[in-house]
C-alpha cells in the first residue's frame, strides 16, 4: 500500500476566510414575575376544577 501525502487543508487567503465565532456569554433569560406563574396554576386549577365538575354532572345527573 502506498503512502500518498495530500495536503489535509488547501491554504486559503486571509481575506477569503470565515472568521471563528465570537466566544460570547450569553445572559440567562430574565425570571418571569411571579404574579405571572401565579395565575398560570389558578388558571390550570380553575380548569381542573371545572372539568371534575363537568364530569360529575355527567356520571350523576343533576
Amino acid at each position: 500500500m502506498s503512502t500518498a501525502t495530500f495536503p489535509l487543508r488547501p491554504e486559503i487567503p486571509a481575506d477569503l476566510r470565515i472568521p471563528p465565532r465570537p466566544r460570547v456569554l450569553h445572559a440567562p433569560l430574565a425570571r418571569e414575575p411571579l404574579w405571572r406563574e401565579a395565575m398560570r396554576w389558578s388558571t390550570l386549577a380553575l380548569s381542573a376544577s371545572l372539568v371534575a365538575g363537568e364530569v360529575a354532572l355527567a356520571l350523576f345527573g343533576p
